[in-house]
């Protein structure tokens, strides 16, 4: 085996496939939460090619059931359902992790400063962050989006604020861990910056649980995210989202009961996929050998 110049031998390709494919081996519930959520991904992508019909488009006769044109039928105005149903997911996934992703970076950098720092600069923020806490997440985003316009933006911004306080906490507590280490305790000696020591020391000892966090959050806020359209304050017509077309056909369960069963279940599914990838990352589990 050869050694490179400082003397550190190399990393091995194969040693390095072997590493990934036991971890991916000893988490099945990973594979699975992923897998679902490319299947979804790539159905709203692709949905345009596949089928030949619009969201909005009259595609057959109101009500009629699953059949070789209509996957999933038709709605009350004869739109086609399996295309609706797509396109309601690129919504649902957009908005969930577009919220996730933006309360992470946040939330994450406040528990990184908090925990750092400790002291005062810890008590107010924290001290903002249980206030946040202490008022309901879904009345917080109710308010807020009967103030404002109900658009993919507001929903994005007001379901990433009251997931924030999610990233600040735990974040912030594996700081609270970390930071009395020998390694930290020497880089501060050493008058490295605040900056530095929490980009450099903190951040890649507190991903793995930000990589939990943010799964979970994603589950949470596509829920929240249709409980919204459900009561008529999430995205707003034309465009289909699951919570919408569940408040839409649940007067049509007669009629109809694969109307309001589709999304749900859809809903369901992606929510479920989101917990698996979350509590893959967090599996405990030694890798198999």
């Amino acid at each position: 085996m050869t050694v490179d110049k400082a003397g550190t031998p190399p990393v091995r390709a194969g040693k390095s496939r072997t590493s990934l494919w036991a971890f991916v081996k000893a988490r099945p519930g990973l594979t699975v939460g992923v897998s679902i959520l490319l299947v979804l991904f790539a159905m709203s992508v692709l949905v345009g090619i596949i089928r030949p019909f619009s969201a909005t488009e009259v595609a057959g006769i109101p009500f009629t059931g699953p059949n070789s044109i209509n996957w999933l039928g038709t709605d009350e105005l004869g739109r086609d359902y399996f295309v609706r149903v797509c396109e309601a997911a690129r919504t649902s996934l957009t908005i969930s992790v577009c919220a996730a992703l933006l309360a992470m970076v946040v939330g994450s950098a406040i528990g990184l400063l908090a925990g750092l720092e400790g002291g005062k600069v810890d008590s107010i923020l924290m001290g903002g962050i249980d206030l946040l806490v202490s008022l309901p997440s879904i009345i917080v985003a109710l308010g807020v989006v009967a103030i404002f316009s109900p658009t993919t933006t507001t929903l994005v911004i007001v379901l990433a604020v009251v997931s924030v306080p999610n990233f600040a906490r735990v974040v912030r507590s594996r700081c609270l861990e970390l930071r009395e280490r020998e390694f930290i305790m020497s880089a501060r000696v050493s008058g490295v910056s605040t900056f530095r020591i929490a980009v450099r020391h903190l951040l890649p000892n507190v991903l793995m649980v930000i990589t939990v966090q943010l799964s979970n959050t994603a589950a949470i806020v596509i829920l929240m995210e249709s409980g919204l359209s459900y009561l008529g304050l999430g995205v707003q017509p034309p465009t289909p989202s699951w919570g919408k077309m569940i408040a839409e056909s649940q007067s049509y369960m007669v009629e109809a009961p694969w109307l309001p069963l589709v999304p749900f279940v859809a809903l369901l599914v992606t929510s479920c996929a989101w917990g698996l990838i979350g509590e893959g990352f967090g599996s405990k589990r030694k890798a198999a050998r």
